[in-house]
Formats: structure tokens, C-alpha cells, sequence
């Protein structure tokens, strides 16, 4: 009847539905243990969203097939190299990236991915696989393959029976599949053979075939999922991961290992597993996948699963040995606590309390179910006497098969402890004080509260004597010893220890029997008789210490998060750094534990970490020689900058240099150590993998780049050259310039000591001349000194000659005074001979001759006195000539009067009349003037 297809249709439908919810992680009901997924989308490496296809180089470097050109990620840096059109397929074999997509068919060089694509043959159609069989490279569109040999030739080769969308060698052949028709196998320039050619085949399109046996092929499809193909007959996989498939329609499948499969999906992302049907990990958007529709899956150096999807590149670490728990779609919140009770985990986040189950046979996908009443924040979970305790913002509360029983009003439960030595006892802090429960006929109850301390609680650790060690909610720490029967304590404030005396906060633990006390200052061990014992030095100052696994706790401190193995006291190496789960830790909510032996929990803020103690530490990295991806050269001054290659020598004024390297770590984060030998004397460590240089003089130099802690060295070495003024032309310039300069140098030095030995015997000559001349002096000194001995010699001759001269003329003077008496007195005198003997005095005593005589006898002393004086003073009389004579041969005024007939005062009157006439001025002595005139 009509209405029963209906109804089965629709029962089909929801069948179909219900199946696809399944595997659906994006439900609400449904969470992904997988490892850890990095996604890249267009922004992260500047090209297109959709990625079509993915390969790997010997070096290291991942190329991805973009619709903009080829993409090139080496775990540091991304490079888009830009092609005409849109590519789809890209192969790597030695340093050639082999590339085909919209009319394109070439290569990239990966030593000179600068000069860009390098087409191998025009085409007019698409490619659309690139694979290699034997030595020859295979371009596959929909109507042909090309084939290249090694010498670079290009043959065609058309498939006869029609189009096919993709090939798949197997072998030494290749297998395609008509269009929705047989399976067929080619050899290059052979024969055509049909493997397959059931009318089943004919409805599906085949994605994927490779060959399990001899004569057994696994076949996959779009939209009918996987089966087996031996002798022409075809059978389907009844397995979770076929239903998965079927879903979702099939992309793309890689080969993991010789079990397990990774399976790419138009609709659902990728799915891990075997072909038994067990399930490793599904990945898709909830769990960090770019997008569910992928495009090629591509599997590297046996550890990386590259994903390129419709929208950007996804990468998870298939060897990591942490995983993570999450759904992006379900708003879980942050995780404070896990604990497991009856093979069922449970989850405490500050949204709720969540039962975790894992589905039947399926350890990486789990069902999410928050248990009703549980709504609020979460802030412990305990599994004490068999039940599961929560500690909640509400109160305190034990789980009753699904339903919450609540055990007292008390808030917060930060910490339940139950006592070792009394078990039916449990000390709970909380927003306020310390809670006690009993166990009383089989029954938990509250039992009393420590309400002493009257603040906020937040660890217990219980010592020895019984006696509780409790942390406030900042700096506080207390010791209490409860009296459970009388409900009463014993309070002791810690806090008051020197050792607490700089605490800004202080946390407590239990170290495997013994009571660690550590706080921002310091860190000690507090035993019962209240003494205080030094701790490891990797416990000083950590904010958090776990529970004990297995001999073993993860210590944080100073941003990092470490394992510290109890047994040898040391820190355990491990080659999966924690510095991305330390970052996602709670602070002063840590949690990590270990709900049943062999697993490990760490609560973050939006997932769940998962580990195995042995596979954290045993997980093992292989360190690859870091590559030296670029070096950069600029000029600080005008900016312009250019690209090193091997060989150059760098110009002295692009002197400043970045080097860009790479240890291919995808997915982790490396750290790196450098040298530049002829610069530094010692290794420099970095965090991101760039070194620059600036202002380097010219000389040879090698740079040198290793991981930290690594012992594979890559190493470069580069010449800069010198500037103009200090280059090879200069130098022989320089040493031209030094000859002439020393041949110059030479003759003036020769010139030098020419002319020093001719100074030194002008000097000789001048000294012997001066020595005569001052000999001459010394000589012509005695001789002026006897000349002037006569001239004053002559000088007092004159005078003294004049005085006597003056008195003979007084003498004269009085006889002719006594001639003219007696003539006029006595008559009896006979006046002739008186007459006689006057003319007589007269003619023998001529003042005009004497005068003459002096003149001449004063010129001879004093040449030239006279007419010095005169061409000086040419106003001068031959009265002032003659008393400027007398005054110079020192004749006083007195002296004077008699020779001149005059009085002393008309001499002075005289002599002032005389001044005037020089033009001397008052001070000045006219006697002085005379007498040292022309000396």
C-alpha cells in the first residue's frame, strides 16, 4: 500500500539521520578525543581558502597545491609563489615541485623558487594528479595522461574507452575507472586491460584503489563506501568507519601504516582507523579542523597528517603523546576537576558536572551528558567511599546513581580530604572555614564546621598526628588539630613563621607522605613536631604540585610545567615540551590527576589534556639539521635590500643582514641558538628563528644555527666586501701612494738635513760673528769708555780752563783797574807806558780768540754737538748755541755769571729763556737735557 512506502521511506530517513549524528561530534551530545589540531587559514599564509593538494620535499618544506599557485610552509614561515591560474596538483621528487592545474603542467625549482614556475608543455585541458611511476613523472587530466622521463621529454598518452576523474598507480600500472563504468589498467605506451567490470561498479565512482594482496584490491567510493575487489567480484566493508563513509562521501584515503587508514570526507572531516572498523581519531570542525570538506590528506615524515580542506590547511602530530578532549561546539566551559566512578568519567567546569562515556568499541569518541541539578560552577570532584563527591558554588553534593544528593549547604569545596586515620571522617574547605563529615550508619552527614578560621580555604593536607595543614585564600596557613568528638580545634597561624614573612600567596601539598608547604619566598617540608626540613630545589616556589603518578608529579613554576621523577629527584626531559598545556592550566585551579592507572588528565580551560605517563616520556622527536631559508641584506640608510646567494659577495654598504632559518618542527615550537663566527664569541639563544647583524665590516664570516640543546649544526659563510676607500684597488692605491709618499718623504727628509746642517752652519757662523761682534763691542766698549773718559776729561779741561781763563781775566780785569787808578791819581805816572801796558793786556787777552779756542778744543770733544743741536733747534741764537756749550761741559749757573758778565739770576733767567726755546717741558731738566744730548 502507498502509505507503507512512505512510512519506510521516512523510516529510512531518519535511520540515515540518525547514523550521520552518530559520528557527529558537532552534536551536543558528543565529544572527540583526538591529538591536537593546527589550522591555518587564508590570512595565516596569504593565499586562497581552498588548498587542492599537498606534498613534502627532501628538505623538509611542505608545498600545498593553492588556488592562487604553489604555497610553500617550512613550520616557521609561509611563501605563496603566484601561478596564472588555479593549480591542483603538486608532487615533490628531490628539489623539482612538480605542479599541474588549470592549463598548467611545470615545475618549481626549490633552490630558485624565486624565478618562479617553469612550464613543462602547453596544455589546453586540466590537470589534476601528479604521481610517479618508475622514472617517469605522471600529469593526469580527465581524457589523457602525460608522462616525463628523465630527460625531460613529454609524452601522451589518451585513455581509449573514455574520460576518468582520477588514476591510482598500484605497482608498476595504473588503474582508472572509466566514468561510472569498468575498472581499467594501463601501462605507459602499453596495452589497456579491464580488472573490473561488473555492472555493480558502473553505479559508483570510484575514489580511491590500491592492492592488499595479489589479487585483492581495496576499492574505495563516493557515496557506497569501501569493498574489496577479487576475481570481478566486489565486496562491501560492514564496519562504523564504512557507515562514516557512506555519510560523509569519500575523498581521499592514505595509507597510515600497515593497519590503519586516515580517511578524507567531502561532509565530515577525516576519519582514523582500520579497516576492521576500530576507530583511532575522527577529526573535524569540532575538535579544530578548518573544514570538513577536504580535498587531499598527505601524510609526512611518518609523524605529520597534513588536511587540505575548502577552506584552509589543517596539521595534527600522529605521534604526540598527549590528546585532547573537546567539542568547539558545545560551550562546556573551563575544566576544574575528572574524576571516574564505575568505568564512566565525570567532569566538573564551572557550567556543570558532565558524565563522559566512551561509545562501545570506540576509545576517541564519547557521549556528553550534564547531569540535572548540577548547573553552576564545579569546583571539585572526589571519589571517597566508593562515591563521587562535588564540591559546587551551590553546596556539596555526592552522586546517587545519576541524580545529585545534596550533602550540606557548605560552598565552595575546594579540596575533600579524607582522614587516614579516622576513614569515616572528611575535612572539606569552603568559601568560610573547614566542614567535617561523618560517616554515621552507612550515611554521610555534616558533622560540625571549623568556623575559627573565618575566611575563605583552600588546601588540606592532613600530617601525621593527625593534625590538618590548611591554606587561606591568600598568604594564610594554619595548623589545626580537630577534636571530631568535641567538635573543637586547635588553631596555630603559620603565617607568623619567618619563612612566611615575604608570602604574598602560599599553597600546600602532599608529597607522597610528607607536607610541602611553598609559597612566592620559599618552599620547606613541615613535619608533625612542627619543624621545618629543606625541600628539593625543584619544588622551591611552585605554585602547583600534583597528585603522585606512579612515582612521579607535574611541578609548575615560573611559567613552565615540568615531570619530576620522586625516585631519582630529578626533572624528567621530555621531547614534547608542556609550555602550550602550562599556558591553558587554571591558575590556582590546576588540576591534574589520574582518574584510573595508566591515564593522566589535565584540566585547561576549554579541554581536556590526555596522556600516558610512559608514552609522555618515552615520546621521541628525531632532530633534523636546521635549514637556512634566507638571508636578507640591507642599507640602513636608504632601505633598500636585497636576497644573498651563494657565492656573492655582499656590497659594504648593505652591511646589515637577517638570517631566517628553520628546524621543520610543525605543530611544536622551537627554540634556536646561533653564532656568526668572526662577531660573536658565543652561542646566542632565541625563541623565533630570526638572527640579524647590523653594520658589519668587511671580512669573511660564518653563521651557524642548531636547535637549543641540539647537536646538528647548518652553516653558511658569507663575504662582505670592504668600501671603495678599503678595497683591493684602493689598498694598491694606498700602497703607490705609500712609495711616492716615501720617496717624497725620503727627499724632504734628505732636503731637511740639508738644510738643518746649513741652519746649523749659519748658527755656527752667527755665533763665531756674534762672538766678534761682541768682541768688536766689548773692544769699541773700552774704547767709547776711553773716549768718553777723554771727552770728560776734556770736558773738565774746558771748564777748568774756562774758570781759569775767567780768573785770569778777573786778574786782568783788576790790573787794568789798578792802571786806570794810578793814571787818574797820580800825576807823576807817565801815562804812555800805563797806555802801553793796558793796549798790551788788550792785545794778549782777546775774549773772540778765546772763545775760538774753547769752540774748537768743545768740537773736537763733542763732534757735530753744535749742528745736531742747531738742525734740532734751528731757533737757537749763537748766544744760546754758546751757553748750551758751557751748560755741557757741567758749568754751573754761578760759574757762568762771570764768564758772562752777568749776575746768577740773569744766568737762571737765561737758562729759562734757553728751556723755553727747546720746548722742554717742566719737569724735564735742562741741565740733564744738554748733557745728554748726542751721547
Amino acid at each position: 500500500m502507498w502509505w507503507h512506502k512512505i512510512v519506510l521511506t521516512v523510516l529510512a530517513l531518519l535511520m540515515i539521520n540518525i547514523n550521520s549524528n552518530a559520528w557527529n561530534a558537532g552534536s551536543k551530545n558528543r565529544a572527540l578525543l583526538a591529538p591536537e589540531i593546527y589550522s591555518f587559514l587564508k590570512d595565516d599564509y596569504n593565499g586562497e581558502r581552498q588548498n587542492w593538494d599537498i606534498s613534502s620535499s627532501s628538505s623538509g618544506a611542505t608545498y600545498f597545491a593553492n588556488t592562487l599557485g604553489l604555497l610553500r610552509y617550512d613550520g616557521e614561515n609561509w611563501s605563496l609563489y603566484k601561478t596564472s591560474n588555479t593549480l591542483r596538483a603538486v608532487y615533490c621528487s628531490n628539489d623539482t615541485i612538480y605542479v599541474g592545474g588549470n592549463g598548467l603542467m611545470g615545475y618549481f625549482l626549490e633552490k630558485e623558487l624565486h624565478k618562479g614556475f617553469q612550464p613543462l608543455s602547453k596544455i589546453g585541458n586540466d590537470i589534476w594528479k601528479i604521481f610517479r611511476l618508475n622514472e617517469l613523472m605522471i600529469f593526469q587530466s580527465f581524457d589523457k595522461i602525460y608522462h616525463v622521463n628523465p630527460d625531460g621529454l613529454v609524452g601522451i598518452e589518451r585513455f581509449k574507452h573514455g574520460n576518468t576523474s582520477f588514476t591510482f598507480p598500484v605497482g608498476e600500472k595504473i588503474v582508472y575507472q572509466i566514468s561510472y563504468g569498468k575498472l581499467m589498467e594501463i601501462v605507459p605506451n602499453g596495452p589497456e586491460r579491464v580488472i573490473c567490470d561488473t555492472p555493480e561498479i558502473s553505479k559508483f565512482l570510484v575514489k580511491y584503489v590500491s592492492q592488499l594482496s595479489a589479487d585483492t584490491f581495496l576499492i574505495g567510493t563516493l557515496e557506497n563506501g569501501l569493498f574489496t575487489l577479487s576475481n570481478n567480484k566486489l565486496t562491501p566493508f560492514n564496519t562504523p568507519i564504512n557507515d562514516f563513509i557512506k555519510t560523509n562521501q569519500l575523498n581521499k584515503i592514505i595509507r597510515i601504516d600497515k593497519d590503519n587508514y586516515a580517511f578524507a570526507t567531502m561532509n565530515g572531516g577525516v576519519i582514523l582507523g582500520d579497516l576492521k572498523g576500530q576507530i583511532t581519531y575522527v577529526l573535524n570542525r569540532s575538535n579544530g579542523l578548518s573544514n570538513n570538506r577536504v580535498h587531499a590528506i598527505y601524510k609526512q615524515q611518518d609523524r605529520f597528517l597534513w588536511i587540505a580542506t575548502n577552506n584552509g590547511i589543517s596539521l595534527i602530530d600522529l605521534k604526540n603523546p598527549v590528546l585532547f578532549f573537546n567539542n568547539q561546539f558545545i560551550e562546556l566551559g573551563s575544566f576544574y576537576d575528572v574524576a571516574m566512578l564505575n568505568h564512566k568519567y565525570y567532569v566538573g567546569t564551572n557550567h556543570g558536572l558532565y558524565k563522559i562515556t566512551p561509545l562501545k568499541n570506540q576509545s576517541s569518541v564519547f557521549d556528553i551528558e550534564l547531569i540535572k541539578g548540577s548547573e553552576g560552577q564545579v569546583w571539585n570532584l572526589d571519589v571517597i567511599d566508593n562515591n563521587l563527591w562535588v564540591g559546587h558554588n551551590n553546596g556539596t553534593y555526592i552522586l546517587d546513581g545519576s541524580q545529585l544528593k545534596q550533602l550540606s549547604k557548605v560552598a565552595g569545596g575546594y579540596t575533600m580530604l579524607q582522614s587516614q586515620f579516622s576513614p569515616d571522617i572528611v575535612y572539606q574547605t569552603s568559601y568560610f572555614g573547614v566542614a567535617v563529615y561523618k560517616k554515621t550508619n552507612q550515611q554521610w552527614q555534616q558533622h560540625y564546621s571549623i568556623t575559627d578560621i573565618n575566611e575563605l580555604t583552600r588546601d588540606a593536607v592532613e600530617l601525621r598526628d593527625g593534625s590538618l595543614i590548611i591554606t587561606g585564600a591568600a598568604n594564610t596557613l594554619f595548623q589545626i588539630w580537630p577534636d571530631n568528638e568535641k567538635r573543637k580545634v586547635t588553631i596555630k597561624n603559620l603565617s607568623l613563621l619567618p619563612q612566611m614573612r615575604h608570602a604574598t600567596w602560599v599553597r600546600a601539598f602532599n608529597i607522597d607522605g610528607q607536607v610541602l608547604i611553598s609559597s612566592n619566598d620559599t618552599s620547606f617540608y613541615y613535619t608533625a613536631d612542627e619543624t621545618i626540613q629543606p625541600c628539593p630545589s625543584a619544588f622551591n616556589k611552585a605554585s602547583y604540585i600534583s597528585e603522585i603518578i606512579d612515582d612521579h608529579t607535574f611541578i609548575r613554576k615560573n611559567k613552565q610545567l615540568s615531570l619530576y621523577n620522586l625516585k631519582t629527584k630529578t626533572i624528567v626531559p621530555l621531547a614534547y615540551k608542556l609550555d602550550n598545556i602550562e599556558d591553558d592550566l587554571i591558575f590556582r585551579y590546576e588540576r591534574i590527576t589520574q582518574p584510573t592507572s595508566g591515564q593522566i588528565m589535565l584540566c585547561l580551560s576549554d579541554r581536556i589534556a590526555y596522556t600516558q605517563l610512559n608514552k609522555l616520556k618515552n615520546a621521541q622527536i628525531n632532530r633534523v639539521m636546521p635549514s637556512i631559508t634566507r638571508i636578507q641584506y640591507s642599507n640602513d640608510r636608504t632601505g633598500k635590500e636585497g636576497v644573498f646567494k651563494a657565492g656573492e659577495t655582499i656590497p659594504y654598504q648593505y652591511n646589515t643582514l637577517q638570517f631566517t632559518f628553520t628546524a621543520f618542527r610543525y605543530g611544536l615550537k622551537s627554540s634556536y641558538e646561533y653564532i656568526l663566527e668572526g662577531y660573536n664569541k658565543n652561542w646566542q639563544s632565541r625563541k623565533d628563528n630570526h638572527a640579524v647583524f647590523q653594520n658589519l665590516r668587511e671580512g669573511t664570516y660564518t653563521f651557524k644555527v642548531r636547535e637549543k640543546g641540539g647537536s646538528l649544526v647548518n652553516s653558511l659563510s658569507f663575504t662582505i666586501a670592504p668600501p671603495p676607500l678599503r678595497s683591493n684597488l684602493a689598498y694598491a692605491a694606498y700602497a703607490a701612494l705609500i712609495i711616492v709618499l716615501s720617496i717624497a718623504l725620503r727627499y724632504s727628509f734628505n732636503q731637511t738635513h740639508k738644510k738643518k746642517a746649513y741652519l746649523r752652519l749659519q748658527r755656527e757662523r752667527k755665533r763665531l760673528n756674534d762672538l766678534r761682534l761682541l768682541k768688536s763691542q766689548q773692544q769699541l766698549g773700552e774704547e767709547v769708555k776711553q773716549l768718553q773718559e777723554e771727552v770728560t776729561s776734556k770736558s773738565d779741561k774746558l771748564a777748568n780752563l774756562l774758570l781759569q781763563n775767567n780768573k785770569k781775566k778777573e786778574i786782568i780785569d783788576k790790573i787794568n783797574g789798578e792802571l786806570k787808578h794810578i793814571r787818574e791819581n797820580h800825576r807823576f805816572v807817565d801815562g804812555r807806558q800805563i797806555d802801553r801796558l793796558s793796549k798790551m793786556i788788550k792785545v794778549n787777552f782777546d775774549e773772540k780768540k778765546d772763545w775760538l779756542v774753547f769752540e774748537a778744543a768743545f768740537s773736537e770733544a763733542h763732534t757735530n754737538f753744535f749742528k745736531k743741536l742747531r738742525a734740532k733747534h734751528p731757533n737757537l741764537t749763537d748766544l744760546d748755541l754758546k751757553l748750551c756749550a758751557y751748560l755741557k761741559v757741567n758749568l754751573s749757573s754761578k760759574e757762568l755769571a762771570p764768564i758772562l758778565k752777568i749776575t746768577t739770576r740773569s744766568v737762571d733767567l737765561k737758562k729759562y729763556r734757553l728751556k723755553k726755546k727747546l720746548n722742554l717741558s717742566k719737569e724735564q731738566s735742562l741741565k740733564q737735557y744738554i748733557m745728554d744730548f748726542d751721547d
